[in-house]
């Protein structure tokens, strides 16, 4: 069956205000999350907050950024082949080769943008290894500014010359 041009018409708005609803619904949900939901991840997060009519970035406004109150609690693992959970590696879902410098530094920028608590940061990030890789982890600023405000020894490493640097 062929839809007429008015039919098309109609059903494009249709589908257009469903977008809308379910964006608006999920940015309440967040601001929810964000402003007034207890923690209960065990850790003190360090929650970046920017004014949504004042970000430069969009999606930065609802952007929480997870930071463990020590270094020494990141026992992620060093070596061996790994799928990361889907809540933090949606799309690709590759197989991270964590002995593989390469492959360990993508593993960790993916998981330092994508916690949603501090054990996913503790189940995956070794805190040698992350020292060793920070100088060189292609994060965005607000995510590197949040980790080197809590943990001075990366702040000391600083962003490598091809690396945004903190805002």
């Amino acid at each position: 069956m062929r839809l007429g041009a008015a039919d098309s018409a109609a059903a494009v708005a249709a589908r257009d205000r469903r977008v809308r609803d379910l964006a608006a619904s999920y940015t309440a949900y967040r601001r929810k999350q964000l402003h007034g939901a207890p923690e209960n991840s065990g850790g003190t997060p360090e929650r970046l907050h920017t004014d949504a009519m004042n970000a430069d970035r969009a999606g930065r406004a609802l952007r929480t950024v997870m930071v463990v109150e020590d270094l020494r609690a990141l026992t992620g693992p060093r070596s061996g082949s790994h799928r990361l959970p889907l809540h933090l590696d949606a799309s690709a879902r590759h197989l991270y080769d964590f002995a593989d410098v390469r492959w360990r530094e993508l593993a960790y920028r993916t998981v330092l943008m994508e916690a949603g608590s501090t054990a996913d940061l503790t189940d995956w990030i070794e805190r040698d290894a992350l020292l060793a890789l920070w100088p060189q982890l292609y994060l965005p600023p607000f995510v590197r500014a949040a980790w080197e405000r809590q943990h001075p020894e990366l702040a000391q490493r600083g962003a490598g010359p091809h690396v945004p640097a903190t805002a």
